[in-house]
């Protein structure tokens, strides 16, 4: 089985003059369709006095934060249009809108650093530094450190 994604860069920068609203909710919600947030949540979505957001969603409390994507990166959201008649079957997921930002929500507690999606959030830029190429300066001054201090 492949997965195929129809996107292009252009599509995201086009996207980003409006960008798409994006709820992160921690449901299982057993339908993909249009949920016409504006009507039915957006309305209820209260702003405490520390900034994060409250609201409930079938009776369960909900505590939020307005999250904004690490710079240089940007959220694309993807739909599947044609259900796979088996999972065998390749899928094809097509652009549906870009982000950068995004609302996240908690059943029991204010959204905080130690929430998972804020830890995954955090190692993206750290993921960068460690991973990516050094530029000159920092190889010589590794290289003088190193045989300066006898390795």
């Amino acid at each position: 089985m492949a997965i195929n994604l129809k996107f292009s860069s252009k599509d995201v920068k086009s996207s980003m003059q409006k960008p798409i609203k994006v709820q992160y909710i921690p449901a299982t919600i057993s339908d993909d369709g249009p949920a016409n947030l504006e009507q039915f949540f957006t309305p209820y979505t209260e702003t405490q006095p520390d900034g994060t957001l409250r609201n409930a969603l079938r009776g369960y409390p909900l505590q939020g934060k307005v999250t904004t994507l690490p710079e240089g990166y940007t959220g694309v959201m993807l739909q599947e249009t044609k259900k796979p008649l088996s999972a065998e079957d390749d899928r094809t997921l097509t652009f549906a809108g870009a982000f950068r930002e995004f609302t996240y929500w908690n059943y029991d507690r204010i959204p905080s650093r130690n929430d998972p999606l804020a830890k995954a959030l955090t190692w993206l830029p750290m993921a960068e530094v460690l991973h990516g190429e050094a530029d000159e300066f920092e190889v010589k001054q590794e290289q003088t450190g190193k045989i300066k201090n006898g390795h």
